[in-house]
């Protein structure tokens, strides 16, 4: 899970595109849904409808909208409708007990998940319930800021300066607030509790005894949410990317970066023909942030949806860009980790064009929700956050001074205006239910660390670093898929998967 601007939707993305093809099929295709839970006017309850996205071509799913409080104090009568996606399973007779699927950011829509079986080794045996997190894209509302979209293309078309892009970003969310609180949306309701309770909610009027949850990225953090809140309903879980809520992100973001780049690095140097093709690489790499910064790398890239021969946008790329394009490679796993040695030597030979995908990016709003993410994150990770540890974090790490983990982000908190939650937010989950825990030894948003700390108050966890993957390892390892099948269908022990012992360390791609 990247938080660190845009770059986790861009590896989403990245991630998807890479495993599911999406289909322009049309919503009738869907089997009729589940019944209503009953009249149109209790809440929560599920009502019927037509999918919000498309779904691939002979896909056989059920679609809706979960109903329920948006103020679950009951301060106001307001009611918000999230869609939802059954994937239905291949088995005659599938188990009682669906799997979960939502996705992180915050603020990433859930709704790309549905795609092709071959993805989804799971469909096997049970359905897969997809749910769409209050405040999301699909979600009604949706709390969308199309204001920072363009403040952020904007600064990136124009090249301006790091403190004037970060002061139009705030301002653009000050407005994007402004909007949203003046159409009536109580903004300290979307936060991750509220999403677990919904979670809850629909189980039960979908009619489940158990279900088993599968979180990534965010979403590991809201799942370990259910488990804290409404454990009676679980049945297993797996989460993947992990986030506990006792990690203060912000404050060791930076840390984290440096630490996966020195993985790279060491291991480079310890593969004789990686060291003979690329001597020196971490020195070679912090000399290019250093030079970019003083002087940028100077890139054309098309406009998004530009038509054949229109002129190119050109954007100057800072050193902290390129750290930052580092870390997304890093994240993304296999192949992109394989060949980020000989791209890093081609920046320091003058040749960007490992970084094109990554300028064009900076210029593509995409549909991020950021208002639900600033709500999650303002309530729930900045206040337990000290601020000077935050700026200070870069100056601890040669090479990368002045690189910031979302640098706009305490002053948007400052003026997002909800307040804190409760202090159980920020405290380690315990539990007893069954968990598969996967981490990508090359996840540079969510480090293997992170996941070691969620186990130990889990008490029957089973986890897995897996070598050479990046963040999201089910996206990118088919082994890894294998291993959550077989997990979901005996909780009670380690998957039973050869693939897992096998895996290997990475092998570096020589480009001569």
């Amino acid at each position: 899970m990247n938080y660190h601007n845009s770059s986790i939707f861009r590896l989403f993305f990245r991630l998807f595109f890479s495993l599911i093809l999406f289909c322009a099929t049309p919503a009738a295709h869907a089997s009729s849904p589940p019944a209503p839970a009953s009249g149109e006017n209790v809440v929560p309850r599920f009502d019927p409808a037509a999918c919000a996205v498309p779904v691939p071509e002979g896909e056989r799913v059920q679609c809706g909208y979960l109903v329920v409080a948006e103020d679950r104090t009951g301060k106001t009568g307001a009611v918000i409708k999230l869609p939802i996606i059954i994937m239905k399973s291949d088995s005659a007779n599938p188990a009682p007990d669906p799997v979960l699927r939502t996705l992180g950011g915050p603020g990433v829509s859930s709704l790309r998940v549905i795609g092709g079986r071959s993805g989804s080794p799971w469909l096997r045996d049970r359905d897969v319930v997809i749910f769409e997190q209050r405040g999301t894209r699909y979600a009604q509302p949706a709390l969308t800021c199309p204001e920072v979209d363009k403040a952020r293309s904007d600064s990136a078309r124009r090249n301006l300066d790091e403190k004037t892009a970060m002061a139009n970003e705030v301002s653009a969310a000050r407005a994007c607030r402004a909007r949203l609180a003046g159409q009536g949306i109580n903004l300290a309701a979307y936060d991750s509790a509220a999403s677990a309770a919904d979670i809850e909610d629909l189980r039960r009027v979908l009619g489940y005894r158990q279900w088993n949850l599968y979180g990534v990225s965010y979403s590991s953090r809201l799942m370990l949410n259910v488990m804290r809140d409404y454990p009676q309903g679980v049945r297993s879980v797996v989460l993947e990317s992990t986030l506990p809520p006792q990690v203060n992100y912000d404050e060791a973001g930076v840390d984290v970066a440096a630490s996966t780049l020195d993985i790279l690095f060491r291991q480079c140097a310890a593969e004789r023909e990686c060291a003979a093709a690329y001597p020196n690489l971490k020195k070679r790499f912090y000399e290019v942030v250093r030079r970019a910064n003083a002087r940028p790398l100077v890139i054309t890239v098309r406009q998004p949806n530009a038509q054949p021969g229109a002129v190119g946008v050109t954007l100057e790329l800072k050193g902290n860009d390129v750290a930052e394009w580092a870390m997304d490679e890093l994240a993304s796993g296999g192949e992109s980790i394989a060949k980020l040695p000989s791209e890093i030597f081609r920046l320091a030979r003058g040749d960007s064009g490992a970084l094109k995908g990554y300028a064009e990016s900076k210029l593509s709003p995409g549909g991020y929700a950021w208002g639900m993410r600033y709500s999650v994150w303002c309530r729930e990770e900045m206040p337990f956050q000290d601020r000077r540890k935050i700026a200070a974090q870069s100056r601890r790490r040669d090479g990368l001074n002045g690189f910031k983990i979302q640098g706009a982000l305490p002053a948007i908190c400052d003026a997002w205006g909800v307040p804190p939650a409760a202090r159980v937010e920020n405290e380690p989950v315990t539990s007893d239910i069954p968990t598969l825990i996967l981490a990508g030894e090359y996840d540079s948003y969510t480090p293997p660390a992170w996941a070691r700390l969620a186990a130990r108050t889990l008490r029957r966890s089973h986890f897995y670093e897996l070598p050479g993957m990046g963040h999201g390892v089910g996206f990118g390892s088919r082994c890894a898929r294998e291993a959550v099948a077989a997990f979901l269908n005996d909780p009670t022990r380690p998957p039973q998967v050869d693939c897992l012992a096998a895996m290997t360390r990475i092998k570096f791609l020589i480009k001569s």
